[in-house]
């Protein structure tokens, strides 16, 4: 299960590279794949490559995520195109005539890339020969406002009206990923057209469910990895007063971050009231099953803007910045990145420099080796909550995992 978060999706690659030989060699390999946003790519990158040992997949996947870089994914800042956009923009928001704004980016490069590091017809043989049951990715539908998920496997899950999940089954295609990708405003909306039932406009995943625990039970899941690119605990303090873009920063940690712990909490409770019980599942429903789970996400909530702000101070933030790339350069200045690491937060979503990449990797690699040298219940399954400092896991409350 990969969460989203724009460029931070190089720390999922590190962390599955990390987790990839100790899984293999129980036999425990993923047969269900489920992602948004920026986890949709990484989860239909190693969808195709399911059919080659784990391994080998994740070590390819790290291979990717080198090899990336702005151009990939967005045009240039100062391109004519973008400039006219921003224009645009201005005179919308001053009430001036002028064309719609689909969006304040443009995304195109996106798709061939997708296109050529994905294949996706290799997903279909690998979930229709078995090596999967299921791939899915989840997007957010802009009609409904209802998360979608499309799969290709895993029966009927049917839909979940208490968190607004519906499911559509359907073989995985380019605009599955680039719609649950399309971060609103940021990115314009994506046209689905098929399965033709759930045919729309579509964004983000992340904005209704940017931790996709519930689709991977509903998908058959009996056990889970989850892979999460922001923490919920937070162990510093910035001393300068919060502004407009620190509001922006606790939007997104309340709708990236606290989610996936809280759902993982959840789960982890059930765990403990069925084990408390004498019993590993009860007919009924999700919330009545026992899920062991590997839990792998910062230790901190501004790990990840902390490794941003660095390498954006040392290398895009003086003069010679905008000589290494003028883009990184620009959106560093836009967010001023060096003000503190809430800043460099928003900084890490759109922050493809390898320096970062490399940064990122490495990080996921560390905290995957953390969990991996803790000890936990049946091997490296945790069961229970995970005590206090051990992880990302936040106390049980509110919303319930059942379907």
């Amino acid at each position: 299960m990969l969460a989203g978060g724009g460029a931070r999706g190089a720390y999922e690659a590190g962390a599955l590279a990390t987790l990839a030989p100790a899984l293999s060699e129980r036999g425990q390999t993923p047969n269900i794949i489920v992602g948004t946003s920026i986890g949709a790519l990484n989860g239909s990158f190693l969808a195709a490559r399911a059919h080659e040992p784990l391994e080998a997949a994740a070590a390819a996947a790290v291979k990717m995520w080198r090899e990336l870089d702005w151009g990939d994914a967005l045009r240039p800042l100062l391109s004519p195109p973008e400039l006219a956009r921003l224009l645009e923009a201005g005179a919308m928001f001053a009430k001036l005539p002028c064309a719609d704004v689909p969006a304040l980016l443009d995304p195109a490069p996106l798709r061939g890339t997708l296109e050529r590091r994905v294949a996706f017809d290799r997903i279909a043989r690998n979930v229709d020969d078995g090596v999967l049951s299921a791939a899915a990715v989840v997007a957010t539908s802009y009609a409904s406002t209802r998360s979608i998920v499309f799969h290709h496997g895993g029966g009927r899950p049917g839909f979940n009206h208490l968190h607004a999940i519906d499911y559509a089954a359907t073989a995985l295609a380019p605009e599955h990923v680039l719609a649950s990708a399309a971060i609103p405003g940021a990115f314009p909306a994506v046209e689905i057209s098929r399965p033709a039932a759930a045919a729309g406009w579509y964004g983000d995943g992340g904005v209704r469910l940017n931790a996709p625990l519930q689709p991977a039970l509903a998908l058959g899941a009996e056990r889970v990895v989850v892979i999460g690119l922001n923490s919920s605990a937070t162990h510093t303090r910035e001393s300068a007063p919060p502004d407009a873009l620190d509001g922006v920063a606790q939007l997104l940690q309340v709708a990236l971050a606290d989610q996936l712990a809280d759902d993982v909490a959840r789960l982890a409770a059930i765990n403990e009231r069925l084990a408390a019980s004498g019993s590993s599942s009860v007919p009924g429903g999700l919330r009545h099953r026992r899920i062991p789970y590997i839990f792998v996400a910062p230790t901190d909530r501004l790990a990840i803007g902390h490794l941003a702000r660095e390498v954006y101070e040392d290398r895009y933030a003086g003069l010679a910045g905008p000589l290494r790339d003028c883009n990184l350069a620009l959106l560093g200045r836009f967010v001023n990145a060096a003000r503190s690491a809430v800043h460099g937060e928003l900084l890490s979503y759109l922050f493809l420099a390898p320096e970062f990449i490399d940064k990122l990797i490495a990080l996921g690699e560390s905290d995957a080796k953390r969990w991996l040298a803790t000890r936990h219940g049946p091997r490296l399954w945790q069961v229970r909550r995970l005590p206090p400092g051990k992880g990302n896991s936040a106390p049980a409350r509110g919303r319930s995992l059942e379907t």
